[in-house]
């Protein structure tokens, strides 16, 4: 039975992607999502926020016009950041379920 217990791989592919997915639900002002996403864009550059702000997805649907989803690898840290970008509105403290992600975009 030994040569069935090697399949305990999980450790190794989960140093490659991050263990859990923190997408956040963040708020702008009205009609203004494609400005934000222009200066978001160019904060993530100048304030190295890649490390924090991991991915960036806009919903597609007409509803959902002035929401981007953030996953984020710290809330606190990108929070901060965010409050700073021109047409942020507010960026919901509990994290979004991968099946609430999907559904939206």
């Amino acid at each position: 039975m030994p040569p069935n217990m090697p399949p305990l791989t999980p450790v190794e592919s989960s140093s490659s992607t991050p263990i859990s997915s923190n997408w956040y639900l963040l708020s702008v002002r009205s009609k203004k999502r494609d400005s934000f996403l222009k200066y978001l864009n160019i904060a993530m550059t100048q304030n190295n926020l890649k490390e924090v702000i991991l991915e960036v997805k806009i919903p597609q649907d007409a509803v959902y016009e002035d929401i981007v989803l953030l996953n984020l690898s710290n809330f606190n840290t990108a929070n901060s950041q965010l409050q700073k970008i021109d047409h942020f509105q507010s960026l919901q403290r509990k994290p979004l379920t991968l099946e609430q992600v999907s559904r939206m975009i």
